[in-house]
């Protein structure tokens, strides 16, 4: 692992180990690691048991091969179900250390203020799939890999004593053939780090182009454009199955190399302990020890030649994670919000504001002014694509980029309604509370308001509050946006922002919605279309064609003004 990328995984990961779950981390680990020197204990014991078992068969001792067998046999029967709770106790780690790093990104993805902006980043493929997969994956190689070390330099102290007394010879032999096969694998395991490292990325891409066709499919559909998505699919698939193929060829090659160098290690004690053996200087469980103990001394140098496979996939997903992470700590810090400056007020006051696009490169529009008192509303009209719903943005807090002053209520009074409702699986009920900010009404109330809103044919329709299905397809566009103005008149913000978030109803059914925003007294800015509304609202900003705003009273406005 690069030394960049093993810093930064260790400080994403080592927040376990100092934090407010360090005790039960350290505990954890203290049992695993107590755990391993039990079963290197054991193996020396099963070492030595092999060995006089041996010895009793080669100079014929009965009495003896039976004591040696049961003893050797009392070994496994203590050493079994500690060898099989030791896997269980490594999940338990694993299960705790995945739990508190997946919150902690969790908490940082979440983030009321920044949430929007960080799904936004281009840096941010699949976050769903960083915290869910790679975050598990990273956390059991990174244990394999390291438990792997542990337990390899106990095994390495406890036969390399083994393997000096009984052939000094055979422990540098050991020394030496691991040191060679460690270079190589180093030396030509390297370019597989950058070929996994390269198929996280392309396997992030094909997906995300696979999601992004389904969360638009009807959209896709209506423009039969099935057929365009198919070829871009294939296109990602093609690039990620031709990295796949290099890393085939790699991993072909690496195996070749281990394989080899596995069945190399089989000759090497016979042939260096077979001389003694005939000379008379070591007996036949020696021997036999030797070779054991050659295997297990070599197989703990040779961790690194062992686990590289292990090792590069380990690398690979580490990256992923903490370029994930680096991207929220930035958001955490504040990146991208320097230039537009928020502050509170009761109600929305907007001075020499500008906003640019995300890269920071175009300025969409500047120099708007205006301001709202509390429990008054204005309608914002202009010219298609001028930048009216960048405005609404910017008030809203959603874009940080630019320059200017906007004074608005505290973020968690401002509810922003986009023009396509965010709809979830669930009870109808929970649909019209969400986000759950205020005291949720009673039913008696709650139906009260969806007869206002001419929803109550849908809750009849669908078998009351209660119903549950996927309401995305459960209900029309116009039936979803007046959903999202029952939750304003719900949660009673102080401040409402509404972008186009009636445009898919009737001019009666925007009428009445408008009429329910005013009745409410919520402090609103809107963008609308229809001439019906400006009656609804007390002020109108104009942002005209090029780029200049003035605000004028909605008494006697006119959309017919902008033509």
């Amino acid at each position: 692992m690069h030394w960049n990328t093993t810093g930064r995984t260790l400080k994403v990961l080592g927040s376990f180990w100092l934090g407010e779950r360090k005790l039960v981390a350290w505990s954890w680990l203290a049992l695993i690691v107590t755990m391993l020197v039990v079963i290197n204990v054991l193996n020396i014991c099963i070492s030595f048991g092999e060995r006089s078992v041996l010895n009793s068969l080669e100079h014929k001792q009965q009495g003896d091969f039976w004591f040696y067998i049961f003893v050797y046999a009392g070994i496994f029967i203590i050493g079994t179900p500690i060898i099989g709770t030791f896997g269980w106790i490594k999940n338990k780690m694993h299960l705790q250390w995945r739990d508190y790093l997946s919150q902690s990104l969790l908490n940082k993805l979440y983030d009321s203020d920044r949430f929007q902006a960080i799904v936004s980043d281009p840096r941010v493929t699949n976050p769903e799939q960083r915290i869910q997969q790679d975050a598990d994956k990273v956390l059991d190689k990174l244990m394999t890999f390291v438990l792997a070390l542990v337990d390899s330099g106990l095994a390495l102290i406890s036969f390399a004593a083994i393997l000096w007394l009984l052939s000094p010879v055979l422990l540098l032999t050991a020394v030496a053939y691991s040191a060679v096969g460690t270079f190589i694998m180093l030396k030509f395991g390297r370019r597989m780090i950058g070929l996994q490292i390269e198929q996280e990325s392309r396997e992030a891409y094909f997906r995300r182009e696979l999601v992004r066709a389904t969360d638009n499919a009807t959209a896709i559909a209506s423009y039969r454009g099935a057929r365009r998505e198919l070829e871009r699919a294939r296109e990602h698939l093609r690039l990620t199955l031709a990295n796949w193929n290099c890393v085939i060829s790699w991993t072909r090659n690496l195996t070749l190399f281990k394989v080899g160098y596995d069945y190399f290690i089989l000759v090497v004690p016979m042939l260096i302990t077979a001389p003694m053996y005939f000379a008379g200087e070591m007996d036949w469980g020696m021997m036999g020890q030797a070779a054991s103990s050659f295997g297990r001394v070599l197989g703990s140098l040779s961790v690194i030649v062992h686990t590289y496979m292990l090792f590069a996939e380990l690398n690979a997903g580490a990256h992923r994670l903490v370029s994930f992470d680096d991207v929220l700590n930035e958001y955490q810090s504040g990146y991208g919000e320097s230039g537009i400056e928020t502050v509170v007020s009761e109600g929305v006051s907007v001075s020499n504001l500008a906003v640019n696009t995300p890269d920071g490169k175009t300025t969409i529009i500047k120099n708007v002014n205006f301001s709202v008192k509390p429990g008054d509303r204005m309608l914002i009209v202009g010219p298609s694509g001028i930048g009216k719903s960048t405005v609404l943005k910017a008030v809203a807090g959603m874009r940080k980029g630019g320059s200017g002053v906007v004074a608005r209520p505290d973020a968690d009074d401002v509810m922003y309604l986009p023009q396509k409702p965010y709809m979830f699986p669930g009870t109808l009920r929970e649909q019209f509370l969400y986000p759950g900010r205020s005291q949720p009404p009673s039913d008696k109330e709650l139906l009260g308001l969806m007869n206002a809103l001419g929803l109550d044919e849908l809750i009849n329709r669908e078998g009351g509050l209660d119903a549950e299905q996927d309401w995305n397809e459960g209900m029309s566009g116009g039936q979803q946006q007046r959903v999202a103005i029952a939750r304003l008149l719900i949660n009673k913000p102080k401040l409402s922002i509404l972008d186009e978030a009636t445009s898919g109803l009737d001019a009666e059914n925007e009428r009445r919605a408008y009429a329910l925003i005013r009745d409410s007294g919520i402090t609103t800015v809107s963008v609308a279309h229809r001439e019906g509304v400006v009656e609804f609202n007390d002020f109108v900003l104009v942002i005209h064609k090029d780029g200049s705003s003035e605000v004028v009273d909605a008494k006697g406005f006119e959309m017919q003004e902008l033509a």
